[in-house]
C-alpha cells in the first residue's frame, strides 16, 4: 500500500467519524414531545451516528494496520494467477449529461413541475447509460414520475409542484 492511499483511507474513516460525531451533537438538538414514550424522532438519527462513529473508526484502524505489516507482493501474472484487469476509463460524457440534466431539474422545478422534470432527468440517466430505447424509455419515466408525484402529493400529503400541467 503506498502512503498517498494509506493516508486517504485513514482520513476517510476520520471523516466518517467526524459525520457520526455531528449526527450525535445534532441528535442532542431534537426537540422531543412528552407524548413518546420509548421510540421517538430520536431514535433513527442515534442509530445512524453510533454507525456511523463505529465504521469510521474501524476503517481508520483497518488503513492503519495494513500499512504496518509487510505487504505481500500478491499474485504474479503467468505463475497460476489470472491477470488483473485494467480499470474501466471514466465516462466524463455521460458525468457532464447527468450533472446538465440535474441542473436542469433544479432549474425547471418550480416553473415545469416535478412530471416533466423527473422525466428529462430519467431519460438523460437513460441515455447517458447507454440505452438508445427511446420509446421505451419514455414511458418508463413519465409512469415513474406520476407515480412518484401521486404517492408523494396523494398517499403523504406532501406537495411536489405541479408545474404547467396543473395535476
Amino acid at each position: 500500500m503506498n502512503p498517498e492511499s494509506k493516508l486517504a483511507e485513514i482520513l476517510l474513516g476520520l471523516g466518517l467519524t467526524a459525520l457520526g460525531l455531528f449526527f450525535a451533537v445534532e441528535t442532542t438538538a431534537i426537540k422531543i414531545a412528552p407524548i413518546y414514550a420509548k421510540v421517538g424522532p430520536t431514535v433513527f438519527p442515534w442509530i445512524a451516528a453510533v454507525v456511523l462513529i463505529v465504521l469510521g473508526i474501524l476503517f481508520s484502524i483497518q488503513a492503519w494496520r495494513r500499512g504496518q505489516r509487510d505487504p505481500s507482493p500478491g499474485p504474479i501474472p503467468g505463475q497460476g494467477y489470472p491477470a488483473t484487469p485494467p480499470a474501466p476509463h471514466s465516462d466524463w460524457r455521460a458525468l457532464a449529461l447527468i450533472s446538465a440534466a440535474l441542473l436542469f431539474q433544479v432549474i425547471f422545478f418550480r416553473t415545469l413541475g416535478f412530471v416533466i422534470t423527473a422525466t428529462v432527468l430519467f431519460m438523460a440517466v437513460t441515455y447517458a447509460f447507454g440505452s438508445r430505447q427511446y420509446l421505451r424509455n419514455a414511458i418508463v419515466a413519465v409512469l415513474v414520475a406520476v407515480m412518484v408525484y401521486a404517492g408523494f402529493t396523494h398517499g403523504l400529503q406532501l406537495q411536489l409542484p405541479p408545474g404547467v400541467l396543473g395535476f
